[in-house]
């Protein structure tokens, strides 16, 4: 006895996942291509802006080296210049040419030494600079008390000194106060002070060290040294 058994027929109208999937991804990548030529002057505009902005920092960067490396050139020929005259123009051409760059205000610094004339405006050109970092803002500004000093004006010298500076600045800044002092009491006041900051200079040290001794052992001021 036989039995007939049927196999069951392929349905033309059943999709697979596989194929459905493969479908689909043929719809998306038929998207994107389209969209790609609908905005091909815009994909290759942002391309070349890309590229550009990367260049231009590249190049910016080249830029800022060559200017530091070309300011610590001139820098170094003042420092090792014996003639006056071209140690100054020297100088001034790193502070004309080369301001934003730190050997900018490092110059200015020495050529307020360099050209004393002028040191007060030297000084007071770089304080006014937002290019100088505070460490050396500190510096000019005690080199500037220095200078009215030197000129008699212990008036100026004190409303500068009075602005504050940070603490490795604070010995110079306190030997200065003692030098505009009018009175050996706030003499010796500044003086103990600048004794009790940070020291970065043994030979301003001992000068404070011996000037206190002798403002102490003077007649009139009423301390003992003992």
């Amino acid at each position: 006895m036989t039995s007939s058994s049927k196999e069951p027929q392929p349905n033309p109208s059943a999709v697979s996942q596989e194929e459905m999937n493969g479908l689909k991804r043929d719809m998306r990548s038929a998207h994107l291509a389209a969209w790609v030529q609908g905005n091909q002057q815009k994909i290759i505009a942002a391309i070349v802006a890309l590229l550009l902005v990367i260049v231009g920092a590249s190049l910016w960067r080249q830029h800022i080296t060559t200017q530091r490396v070309s300011a610590a050139t001139l820098y170094h020929q003042a420092l090792n210049s014996s003639d006056a005259e071209a140690k100054r123009a020297l100088l001034e051409k790193v502070v004309k040419d080369y301001a934003s760059t730190a050997y900018g205000g490092m110059a200015q610094l020495l050529l307020a030494k360099v050209d004393q004339e002028h040191a007060d405006q030297h000084l007071e050109a770089l304080l006014s600079s937002s290019a100088v970092d505070q460490g050396m803002r500190w510096q000019a500004q005690l080199d500037l008390a220095r200078v009215w000093l030197h000129k008699g004006d212990k008036a100026q010298a004190r409303k500068i000194l009075g602005k504050s500076v940070g603490k490795d600045y604070e010995q110079l800044r306190h030997y200065l106060m003692a030098e505009a002092s009018g009175k050996d009491a706030d003499r010796i006041a500044h003086l103990e002070q600048a004794l009790n900051s940070i020291s970065h200079d043994t030979e301003l040290k001992k000068h404070i060290e011996k000037r206190l001794a002798e403002l102490k052992s003077s007649p009139g001021t009423g301390v003992s040294s003992r």
